[in-house]
């Protein structure tokens, strides 16, 4: 009897004990999900192929809370856009959280969601009211005129040399109507922006409070590994991409906004990895699940923002021309 107590106990222990990620993903209840998400983008085995090689080529992610990878995976099979390879897509990064449990406050690892500049760009080639896109960086000392109004143009030319400091930066998206919209962000417009990067931020202020020599260039040599010191010039098109979104005209569930309400939440997806439903609703509806709760503290895990293997970077590369001219790239499946 004692022993079969405790064969039972030891069986009730395994089912409520918290599953890994491996074990998530080979899941046929996970599989499921993701070809359902993937749908015309990938097949369910080249989907959990991506998600497991991402793990493998950032084993950070190993640390984090596994649904909150499992539902960045989702976020990505939804939109049919890679994690974290080469095409510089989409990115799943390690981030610490402090939360409190019980009377004590700890550091929990989850994995966010981050769209890269390349990843809007295919999107916003799939989207049925887009025929181009062009998003660019401007400079002090590059050719910019830009009038609103019933007379409306924009007129942009590079400098080829001694660009100056960066002043800006616009989005011109032509609508298969033959419609063409402009977004220009000004200068202060991006630092706003990139003043709700946490990371920026906390590594900006760590530099300011340095108090000597050693300190300072410590912090200043990890602020300048950032995406915004890095690739600022990618960055600020970025910007410019998102806010021209919302100047379109797109349905509610139209994965370009998807995209944005996805690439903006600040608490893991974990949500996605929960019922079946979650993630397609979201896909269906345009309606992001509940997610964690807001009050926790988050920082990005030291080390991520570069590593030479290169995968747990959320560096954008400088986009080549084929996707900031008006050339509408190849739509090429993930398969």
């Amino acid at each position: 009897m004692t022993t079969n107590l405790e064969a039972l106990r030891d069986s009730a222990a395994e089912r409520s004990a918290p599953r890994t990620l491996m074990q998530l993903l080979g899941d046929e209840k996970t599989k499921r999900q993701l070809g359902a998400l993937a749908g015309q983008y990938a097949t369910p085995d080249r989907m959990l192929a991506l998600c497991v090689n991402a793990v493998r080529k950032t084993p950070r992610l190993a640390e984090c809370e596994p649904k909150s990878v499992l539902g960045a995976f989702m976020a990505a099979a939804g939109l049919g856009l890679e994690p974290n390879t080469a095409t510089g897509q989409a990115w799943l990064i390690p981030y610490g959280r402090r939360e409190k449990r019980g009377n004590e406050w700890v550091t929990v690892t989850d994995c966010q969601f981050q769209i890269g500049y390349r990843g809007y760009v295919t999107l916003a080639y799939r989207s049925p009211v887009v025929a181009s896109i062009q998003a660019e960086a401007i400079h002090e000392n590059d050719l910019f005129e830009h009038m609103q109004g019933s007379d409306a143009f924009l007129r942009f030319q590079k400098a080829l040399k001694d660009r100056g400091p960066l002043v800006g930066a616009f989005c011109l998206t032509k609508l298969k109507t033959g419609e063409e919209i402009a977004c220009v962000l000004p200068l202060d417009e991006i630092h706003k922006i990139r003043g709700k990067s946490e990371t920026y931020v906390k590594l900006a202020r760590d530099v300011e409070d340095a108090k000597i020599g050693s300190e300072r260039a410590k912090a200043l040599s990890r602020l300048e590994q950032t995406p915004w010191v890095l690739w600022e010039d990618v960055m600020a098109a970025k910007s410019a991409i998102k806010r021209a979104f919302k100047h379109l005209p797109l349905a509610a569930n139209d994965p370009l906004l998807v995209a944005a309400q996805l690439d903006e939440a600040r608490e893991p997806l974990s949500a996605l990895a929960g019922d079946e439903g979650s993630a397609s609703h979201l896909f269906e509806h345009g309606v992001l699940p509940a997610l964690a709760d807001e009050s926790s503290d988050e920082f990005e895990i030291p080390g991520v923002l570069r590593e030479e293997e290169g995968d747990l970077v959320p560096v954008e590369e400088p986009a080549p021309a084929a996707v900031t001219n008006r050339q509408r790239p190849a739509r090429q499946p993930l398969e």
